[in-house]
């Protein structure tokens, strides 16, 4: 029995050194999956195999990204036009086409291990569709902004310049991965290229545009303040342009067109005690921002921020105007009081008459007209008229007028 125990555990101990920790699992590669033809990931996790591939997986992008991210800070630290976070979302797609390999499980520390591969050609493929597909976006938007920019459509320019601008931005890892899979240590890149000539696209402009003055003027009851937006002397259309007063709310947006823009406001809205007005014409970044597909890069377009005109002035007909606007609304509380009063005095006069013409109606005298000679028939004989006049009225209560005719 002794030596059956014995003889079991060698039996053990033999499986045992017969599956020893593999190489690849200690990071020195798998001898069927060469290097230089396939990436490898190494994985593992205490709970599956299907754990411990995934962590594979995520190893073998993380390997790339490792290198592409050195060469993108590299760049970034001349230039801050590309983002690390890009990088790590654009590599993602190199997922596809990955393959679980080998496996091991570590039954002293319970722990699986997983080896996932992809060969190289199949990344440089998809990488390869992906640059052209963006090499060939970049170029026709490149034109596109060129077209706009020669017609004088400066704004329309300014949106396709700062969509490539963006867009460059995008192949930046997808080429600098394509280098990595295939093990070039060369840093030049047309998308670093592409970028800096978008740049100096958007910049030419920036640096270029002009906020001019064309007219300040003063009137009675308000104040005309006219600009325009010019690049390199010729106006630039739609572009916009916002009026404020620095001492009151008052604030007016507007589209500036090629010869210029106006906005003439009331001076009692701009003019503060004092007596002074002033107004101030600066670009509309925040209507100005609306017109982009991407976020303003705020450095890049920075000096359109910073200009302004100014139209500073002391207005000697500020109190004159306030005078004259109070007289007027007396004028017209008079003109209504006087016209309600001249009304109800109308109606009133109206009303008297109307009951004087109805008494009047209803005790209305009969009036006769007789002669003296007595040659009307409808009346008394005159000795007869004088002797009822006399008494006051006639049996039937109403008074006869006797005039006579001829005497």
């Amino acid at each position: 029995m002794r030596y059956l125990l014995i003889l079991m555990l060698l039996c053990v101990v033999s499986i045992v050194e017969a599956s020893p920790t593999p190489d690849w699992v200690l990071g020195r590669g798998h001898m069927e999956y060469d290097s230089s033809r396939y990436l490898i990931g190494v994985g593992f996790s205490e709970k599956s195999t299907v754990s411990a591939s995934e962590s594979a997986r995520a190893e073998l992008i993380k390997s790339i990204r490792v290198r592409v991210n050195a060469v993108n800070k590299d760049y970034n630290s001349s230039d801050k036009s590309f983002s690390e976070a890009s990088v790590s979302s654009e590599t993602d797609f190199l997922l596809e086409g990955s393959q679980v390999k080998d496996g091991w499980y570590d039954e002293e520390k319970e722990i699986f291990y997983s080896l996932v591969v992809i060969e190289r050609k199949y990344v440089l493929e998809t990488l390869k569709k992906m640059i052209d597909f963006l090499v060939t976006k970049l170029e026709l938007t490149l034109r596109q902004a060129d077209t706009f920019s020669n017609n004088g459509d400066v704004l329309k320019a300014l949106v396709y310049y700062y969509d490539g601008y963006v867009e460059s931005s995008k192949l930046f890892p997808y080429i600098q991965t394509y280098k990595s899979v295939i093990m070039e240590s060369d840093k030049s890149t047309n998308a670093y290229n592409f970028n800096i000539l978008f740049k100096e696209k958007i910049q030419n402009i920036v640096d270029n545009v002009q906020l001019v003055p064309i007219s300040r003027n003063v009137y009675d009851e308000d104040i005309q303040f006219n600009v325009k937006v010019v690049l390199n002397g010729q106006g630039i259309d739609n572009f916009p342009i916002k009026f404020y007063s620095v001492y009151k709310h008052f604030t007016e947006r507007l589209s500036c067109k090629k010869n210029g823009c106006e906005s003439r406001v009331d001076i009692t809205k701009v003019v503060n005690d004092s007596g002074n007005a002033y107004l101030k014409a600066v670009v509309d970044m925040q209507t100005f921002a609306k017109y982009f597909t991407y976020k303003l890069d705020e450095k890049l377009f920075q000096r359109l921020d910073m200009l302004n005109i100014t139209f500073k002035t002391k207005v000697i007909v500020a109190q004159g105007q306030r005078a004259k606007k109070e007289r007027e609304d007396h004028y017209e509380y008079m003109n209504k009081s006087v016209g309600e009063q001249v009304r109800r005095e109308a109606d009133n006069m109206a009303n008297v008459m109307e009951r004087e013409l109805r008494g009047i109606r209803g005790n209305r005298p009969i009036v006769k007209y007789c002669s003296a000679d007595g040659r009307y028939n409808s009346c008394d004989r005159p000795n007869r008229s004088r002797s009822r006049s006399r008494r006051g009225s006639s049996s039937n209560g109403n008074i006869d007028f006797n005039i006579g005719f001829g005497w």
